[in-house]
Parts: structure tokens; sequence; C-alpha cells
């Protein structure tokens, strides 16, 4: 199959509300409304436990509210599952109807096992029948609905989808992709920059506002008063984590996702976004380093999955982003590939447990980290092969940071969530 690059970009990178875990739930649950009359009476969900890690500690946009449980109560109160990962937009009106609803105990949310794929079921009892809507391999993805117990929509599984534009990257190596990005229409460029622009007024807002755990506007103060350095990996890091502080604490406004996740959009797109403006670099080529950043933080994600106990955040979008940095650089093309491999040598074993304000705290380390492993790769630091997961090429160096993944930390996941319930 023909490599369809900017296709693929345009299908992985998509406006979301808030967290995306609490969005697909509440978008399962509004699609299986849509197909019932009558007011809800009760909602049920089951999800895979990385969607349920995800979503129990973030805040529902427009609330000052956290949790699945409140996700799936507007979804359903709702009911308009065409908005997709933006579902959860303007909900205030149903706030109090969907809190009574959990309050009465209308509403549950449990994770599922054994552990499979991203995966939400949702079923909506109202008046006069009930829905059911399953989503599948990835976050919008609708596999199945059923409407009083009939079939009313079945897809093929996501993840089973022969044409799945993602899964086709691995087929190429990781120079072809640097070059395809190279050679991208000019669209490809600008729905980017675009999308990452987008991003950074969200950091702004992060930062203005001193909104979740105020870092962002923390290193803004460190900056403004020179305790540290205006320097790239500094900028970077402020920028990032504003971002992330905005997103998490349910700020009102989208940010573009990538492989289904806002805080891996954020990554893959502000570090690079901030060196290439703040080097004066053209649109062109600021456009070319996100989609290199894109393209591989896409790459990385098929190894390790969707959803993991490694903070994809750093072991993915950060090592996207090292690498369209290192282009932005000026870098030799073997300093690219370098720079992947000293952030997988850096970051691999940060784990994820679950999304929260804090997340913030993760995002500004690995774009950070991507900052300074561009530059060092680029003054000819290499990691040694057989360091540690390190391998002599880097097509095989992500294979084993994916084998560390999935099946290497599927037990610390079940371990993440069993310490995050109790």
């Amino acid at each position: 199959m023909k490599l369809d690059l900017y296709s693929l970009l345009k299908e992985e990178i998509r406006p979301a509300l808030g967290c995306t875990e609490p969005a697909a739930v509440a978008l399962a649950c509004a699609t299986a409304a849509s197909y019932i009359e009558g007011p809800v009476q009760e909602v049920e969900v089951q999800t895979d436990p990385n969607v349920f890690k995800n979503g129990m500690g973030v805040f529902i946009p427009g609330t000052q509210h956290t949790g699945l449980h409140l996700a799936a109560a507007l979804g359903a109160l709702s009911a308009r599952p065409e908005l997709e990962l933006e579902v959860l937009s303007d909900c205030e009106k149903y706030l109090e109807q969907a809190q009574s609803m959990i309050d009465s105990q209308q509403v549950s949310v449990t994770p599922t096992q054994p552990r499979g794929p991203l995966s939400i079921l949702a079923r909506v009892i109202g008046h006069n029948g009930a829905a059911t809507a399953l989503i599948q391999g990835s976050h919008t993805y609708l596999a199945r609905v059923t409407a009083n117990g009939q079939v009313v929509v079945e897809n093929t599984p996501a993840n089973e989808q022969a044409n799945d534009l993602a899964s086709h990257l691995l087929d190429y190596s990781i120079n072809e992709l640097v070059t395809a990005c190279q050679q991208l229409p000019d669209a490809a460029y600008e729905f980017l920059l675009q999308c990452s622009r987008s991003n950074a007024a969200v950091a702004k807002a992060g930062i203005e506002e001193r909104l979740g755990l105020g870092l962002g506007s923390r290193y803004q103060q460190l900056l403004d008063s020179q305790q540290l350095n205006k320097d790239l990996a500094n900028l970077a890091m402020m920028t990032t984590a504003g971002a992330a502080d905005a997103r998490m604490a349910g700020y009102d406004a989208p940010v573009y996702s990538t492989n289904g996740s806002g805080n891996q959009g954020i990554t893959a797109s502000l570090p690079v976004l901030v060196v290439g403006e703040e080097l004066q670099k053209s649109d062109r080529e600021i456009g070319i380093a996100l989609a290199i950043s894109q393209t591989i933080t896409i790459y990385v994600k098929q190894h390790i999955g969707k959803l993991s106990a490694l903070c994809a955040c750093a072991v993915a979008a950060a090592v996207g982003a090292s690498c369209g940095i290192a282009f932005l650089l000026d870098a030799p093309y073997p300093a690219l590939e370098e720079a992947i491999k000293l952030m997988v040598a850096n970051l691999t074993g940060m784990i994820c447990d679950g999304a929260k304000v804090s997340c913030s705290l993760k995002l500004a380390t690995a774009a950070s980290s991507a900052v300074q492993a561009a530059m060092l790769a680029k003054l000819g630091l290499v990691t040694p092969v057989g360091d540690g997961i390190i391998a002599a090429t880097v097509e095989e160096t992500i294979r084993n940071l994916g084998t560390v993944s999935n099946p290497g930390m599927v037990e610390t996941d079940d371990v993440i969530l069993d310490v995050m319930m109790h």
C-alpha cells in the first residue's frame, strides 16, 4: 500500500475538548442515547482498564468536577454524537441533572477484565427501550450499535481494518518517513501549523490564568525573574506545561490530539513550534519538522499500543519532537536517529498513572528532554549499542521499547490501576 502520509496525519490529528478518555466515554453514551426515545433513566458503561485509569482524575470541560461518571451522564443527556471528541462542549445546562443521576446511582462505570484493546461499551436505558454503543480500537471508532436488542450499526473492529493507515508506517524505515515528511503538499504543512498554533493559544491561557497545577505559570515566573534562562529547552518546557495545565483543568477550548491523546498532541507539537519560532525558521521548515514529529510519534505508538503503562507523552510524542527539533537545528540525518535513541535511553520507564493535573510535570520533563536530546545528538553524542534496550538500528530500538511496554509492563499497569482505586 502506498503511504498517504497527509491523509494519515489528518486522520490521527484531531480536535478534542478535554481529556480524550472521558470524551470517548461521553461519545459512546451520546451515541447510544441518540437511539432511544424519551428521557434517559440509566447509564451503564464498561471500559478497558486503561480508559478507566486515564479518566478517573481529570476535569470535565466547563465543570469543576472530575471523572467518567460525569462524562457518561453528560454524554447521554446531550446525545450529540456528531461532535465526536468535542461532545462535552456546551454541556453546562445538563450538569445539575447529570449530578442528580450520579447521586441517585443511575450511572455506573466499571473496568473490564481481562485486559484488551481500547474498548468502551455504553448502555443507555430510557422509558421506551435501551440502546448500546461499542467504541473499540480507537477513541472514535464505532464498532457496533444496538437498539432494543437489534443491531443497527456494525463495523469491522478498528484494530482489524486492512486499511488502517497508521499500521502501514511500520512498512517504512525512519529514514524513509523523514524523507516523506519533506515531500508533503503545502496544505499539509499549513494544517500542522494551524493545529500547533491552536495548541499554543491553549498554552497561553494556561500560563496567564494559572490553570490546573499552575506549572507553566510558575515556569514563567522563574524565567521572568531570571532564575531560569530563557533558552530553547526552558521555553519549550514552559509552553508545553501551560497547555497541559489548561487541558487537565478542563479548559473549555479544544486541543489538537495525536493518536487520540490531547497531551500527546501537545507534546508532539509545542516543543517543535517553540524551537522553530525562536530560531526564526520559515513556516515551511517548521511544518516539515512538525510532520516529522507527528509521524514518528504515530510510528512509536504503533509499537507500544494505544494505551499502556508507559507515559506516551514521554516515550512517543517527545521522541517524535526530538527528531523534529533536530531537523530544525540543521542536524545531519544520523543525528535525528540518535536523538530518538537518546530519548528512549532517557525516559523509558516513565509510567502513566492516569490523566490528571500533575501530567503537566511529565510533559514539561518530556519537552525539555526532547530539546536537549536534539542538541546533544547534533553535537555527536551517541548511545552505545547494547546499552540497555538500545539496539544497532533505531527501528529495532523502538521495537524493544514496544516489547517493554507490552507484554513487559502489562502487570505494572494492573498494579497502577489497583493502587489508584484503593
